[in-house]
């Protein structure tokens, strides 16, 4: 079985870096395993794309969520396996799956398995997402951080953005249809479309999503009476895990919904901001083949 495995050497604080040599040198004594290292995410998502049409059976991803992103947006729905070497800065998608972080022997030992998976993914405008796909508070906060402060410090370098932003965003009027028409309208902080149910390291904002159901779980975060402390209370409860118990936090599953809003807010995409509210976000049943742990 031949494998691609695409390093990015700058994810998660020099990680990466750090064990590109355990990584060249099992690409250097498997005949089956071509290591490349691009220079952009451009390269990452053609090198990805490609993969099946150069000979290889499956592409392994070093790196972060972002990495990871770029990856499955470059194999998209072919069918080709995708593994993953978790060396980012929250590792979300690893961390949801069970691949232990930052731990290159413990992720090539589930590789070598080839556990394969079918679960499913995201998709807004043209961008596919393994994640989830935010609109409004949380895009302004990953706008916000700095890639070499996070470098330096990982998930704490959110801190900052989260706090200058938590009194002194102002809730949007948000409209969404959903599959089959039904609309909901609202006033809120942020939507948040989650394909599975981790949202940051070892955080749960949608605990019953399913990976593989073929729905979205659809998050809404209104504005209430005393807006600005019901939105501190909110987040607070996202920490506690228990924010669906918030009577404003309105909760749906659907396999696809249109994001509108007035005026339109910035959206994030498996924690890279990518465009704007104004989309429609579908799920893809079953479109991607993972490698998981047993």
């Amino acid at each position: 079985m031949k494998s691609l495995l695409i390093v990015n050497p700058t994810s998660g604080q020099g990680r990466a870096a750090r064990e590109k040599r355990r990584l060249h040198k099992l690409a250097s004594t498997s005949p089956d395993v071509v290591m490349v290292v691009p220079d952009s995410a451009g390269e990452t998502i053609e090198l990805a794309r490609t993969a099946h049409k150069r000979g290889f059976d499956r592409v392994l991803a070093a790196g972060g969520d972002g990495t990871i992103n770029c990856v499955i947006n470059g194999v998209g729905t072919s069918g080709i396996p995708v593994g993953i070497i978790p060396l980012g800065t929250g590792n979300v998608l690893a961390r949801d799956l069970g691949v232990p972080c930052n731990d290159v022997r413990g992720a090539l030992d589930i590789v070598a398995a080839n556990r394969v998976r079918a679960v499913d993914l995201g998709r807004v405008g043209d961008r596919l997402f393994t994640l989830m796909t935010g609109f409004g508070f949380d895009a302004e906060v990953v706008d916000g951080v700095s890639p070499k402060i996070k470098d330096i410090f990982g998930t704490m370098a959110y801190a900052g953005p989260v706090l200058a932003q938590l009194f002194t965003y102002a809730p949007t009027r948000f409209k969404l249809t959903f599959e089959n028409g039904p609309v909901y309208e609202a006033d809120a902080y942020a939507v948040v479309i989650a394909n599975c149910g981790a949202y940051a390291s070892n955080l749960q904002i949608a605990p019953h999503a399913v990976f593989d159901d073929g729905l979205l779980d659809v998050m809404i975060f209104e504005a209430g009476p005393g807006a600005a402390f019901r939105f501190v209370g909110q987040a607070l409860e996202v920490f506690s895990q228990k924010q669906i118990n918030d009577p404003f936090t309105t909760y749906f599953k659907s396999a696809s919904v249109m994001v509108e809003s007035d005026p339109r807010v910035k959206m994030q995409v498996d924690g890279d901001v990518r465009g704007e509210s104004g989309v429609r976000v579908e799920a893809l049943h079953q479109a991607l083949n993972l490698i998981v742990p047993g």
